[in-house]
């Protein structure tokens, strides 16, 4: 069977590179338009000519959590979530343009895993105008895909902090009569804590893992770290006495829930289970942002990484990096396995970088 899927995730398309009034976007964190418009056409001509080939995009495609163009910065509606996603269609022609190329060949294929960041692409008219910017052939899956025993999923699910039901996402509003998005409380932090510190610190939300940052800030940069706790702790008090119970009812959580969320090691332990108790020989997450391939019992899980740049607090590989990472699955071997793939493209003697 000639046939390949590619999985990526957590791409983050946003606005743009820069605002209306043509500066830097601080809120922008993808910068590879033309990198995934090359990996498209390699994997769709010469060896790959004639192939079927289906993109999954497992979650966190587009940015949809844009405060800026909410009334209170925190309740979202079908129509906020629309407006966001013209935002980034807008700010991204080239990426969308060549998914629509993609989709002319019948034998192309493209799906869509909702995630945490893009929870708005769950109402319908989101949907619709993806569908008719890009192809009605996109298919949307609320929660996660399966296939061939391969399982793929975001993985925000088995994050206590950016957990949500698909199926109970939008409900009615008591304050408006109308309908609203239940945003979990990472997408609530998300937007009322880290972008409004985002121009002073643009890295805050790219820190993996956390919990180590921390503990290194305490030692070099004690002033700043302690000032950066107080704020967060003073940002959970004020949030879990708030006023308004659907508020509070995001923060009824432990400080060993949070630090439990934190960790990078849950999303593997949550895939050796599934692989442990189901018959699926494939798992691949993405979420963590952290890329990886994992041989457990003779099975397999993978996780795709990120798109974005990421600060690794890590021992193992410190620094600011940027992998262009993708999971490839070729119908060509037998069994049919899963290798953890990067991009490099075509060399470049210059290339902008993000500030």
């Amino acid at each position: 069977m000639e046939a390949i899927k590619l999985i990526v995730s957590d791409l983050h398309l946003g606005s743009g590179r820069f605002t209306s009034e043509g500066i830097k976007n601080p809120y922008e964190d993808f910068f590879f338009d033309e990198s995934f418009v090359e990996m498209l056409e390699y994997y769709t001509s010469g060896r790959y000519d004639g192939y079927d080939v289906e993109l999954i995009i497992a979650g966190d495609f587009v940015n949809l959590l844009q405060p800026d163009i909410l009334k209170d910065g925190i309740t979202i509606t079908e129509h906020d979530s629309l407006l966001m996603l013209q935002r980034v269609v807008k700010g991204h022609r080239l990426f969308f343009e060549t998914l629509q190329q993609f989709l002319y060949a019948l034998n192309h294929h493209v799906s869509v895993i909702v995630g945490n960041h893009d929870q708005g692409l769950l109402w319908g008219r989101v949907e619709r105008f993806l569908k008719d910017v890009v192809s009605p052939r996109i298919d949307f899956y609320s929660r996660s895909k399966s296939f061939d025993d391969i399982y793929i999923e975001h993985g925000n699910n088995y994050d206590i902090l950016n957990s949500f039901s698909p199926r109970d996402s939008i409900h009615r509003s008591p304050k408006t009569n109308g309908t609203i998005l239940d945003i979990p409380w990472g997408s609530y932090f998300v937007m009322t804590f880290i972008y409004p510190r985002k121009k002073v610190t643009p890295y805050l939300d790219r820190i993996r893992p956390l919990r180590k940052y921390l503990r290194w800030g305490f030692f070099f940069e004690t002033t700043k770290t302690l000032r950066i706790v107080i704020m967060m702790a003073w940002f959970y008090l004020k949030n879990r006495f708030h006023p308004d119970s659907s508020v509070r009812r995001k923060f009824r959580l432990t400080l060993d829930r949070i630090m439990e969320s934190l960790k990078l090691s849950s999303l593997t332990e949550t895939a050796a289970s599934i692989l442990r108790h189901t018959n699926y020989r494939i798992v691949i997450f993405g979420h963590s942002h952290i890329a990886m391939q994992v041989d457990i019992h003779g099975k397999q899980y993978i996780n795709t990484g990120t798109w974005t740049e990421i600060v690794n607090m890590g021992i193992d590989n410190p620094g600011r990096h940027t992998k262009l990472t993708y999971a490839l699955i070729d119908y060509s071997a037998s069994p049919v396995r899963a290798s953890l793939r990067e991009w490099h493209g075509h060399y470049r003697i210059e290339q902008e970088l993000p500030r």
